[in-house]
């Protein structure tokens, strides 16, 4: 059965998009593909849909920021909620940016092996002695192929490429193209939302701006006053990141707000590099075309 993957990187419009089919079709319901909005308490940065209908998305504020959740696990929990819509006699509708995400529902994930306690350990005090920069540059060379997906603050996912290393002889990545397919009959259809690079930068900053102005500052700091710690990788998401460090002291606000705007803007490159690892065809549309162009292609394959 196909079903319909509303894809595009940060700031594209996909929410937006979402509000004009719900107008059109009711009984869509969206199952968001974001690792950050499964968060609670971070709602602003990581710019949720709006409470008037966020009952219309699934896998949203299912985890709290200091607990973990995988790819494996939005995999598992997206194909249950796909069954519940259709069984309900709704529409399933995949949204979202996190290309990992939608590989590990549609494509599968590999199995990776069980690490010894000792590998474990080791990895870990290297972390606290050495540093991330240290143990990512050692995995760009064991490794380069999985270092590129994974970001040089991703301690979680660093650590993990090294330990499957470590433990089998083996490079994750060469592991991950041995992967068995999934064992659902669901395939998805890829709509990419496409905008002019000079259009995605200018929404990227206006939407930093306007989070700003709803209150992004206080959210960060509600959060650190609740205790969770500002080294957890849910608070290394961009935007929290820079704004804990012009908290503690780190950087200016000004500072802040520059390089945050920044790496959203590169991580909507990357979101449209990583796109190309898509097995099935993403047929992009592009946002200027208008909203009716889009509703009007989408629809027809719901």
């Amino acid at each position: 059965m196909k079903i319909p993957v509303i894809f595009g990187p940060t700031a594209s419009g996909k929410t937006r998009l979402a509000r004009v089919l719900l107008e059109e079709v009711p009984d869509i319901q969206f199952i968001v593909a974001d690792s950050r909005k499964i968060y609670r308490y971070m709602d602003i940065g990581t710019n949720k849909p709006p409470a008037e209908i966020r009952d219309k998305f699934s896998l949203v504020d299912i985890r709290n920021p200091d607990e973990y959740f995988s790819a494996a696990d939005f995999a598992k929990e997206a194909e249950v909620e796909i069954k519940r819509i259709l069984n309900a006699g709704g529409k399933p509708v995949i949204i979202g940016g996190t290309v990992l995400y939608l590989k590990a529902l549609f494509e599968g994930l590999f199995e990776a092996p069980p690490i010894s306690q000792e590998i474990r350990r080791q990895l870990r005090e290297r972390l606290r002695n050495e540093g991330i920069k240290h143990l990512y540059e050692e995995l760009r060379r064991i490794d380069p192929e999985s270092a590129k997906r994974i970001h040089p603050n991703d301690w979680f996912r660093i650590l993990r490429a090294l330990e499957v290393y470590y433990e089998t002889g083996q490079t994750m990545s060469s592991m991950q193209k041995r992967t068995e397919p999934p064992a659902h009959e669901f395939e998805p259809m890829y709509f990419g939302l496409y905008h002019s690079r000079e259009n995605l930068y200018r929404r990227i900053n206006e939407r930093f701006d306007r989070m700003m102005e709803a209150g992004f500052l206080d959210e960060v700091k509600r959060l650190l006053a609740m205790g969770y710690s500002p080294d957890l990788p849910a608070l290394n998401t961009i935007g929290y990141k820079e704004l804990i460090q012009y908290l503690l002291g780190e950087i200016s606000f000004e500072r802040a707000i520059l390089v945050a705007k920044r790496r959203t803007r590169i991580l909507a490159r990357r979101q449209i590099y990583f796109s190309r690892s898509l097995k099935v065809h993403v047929k992009w549309v592009s946002v200027e075309e208008g909203d009716e162009r889009i509703k009007s292609l989408v629809l027809s394959h719901i």
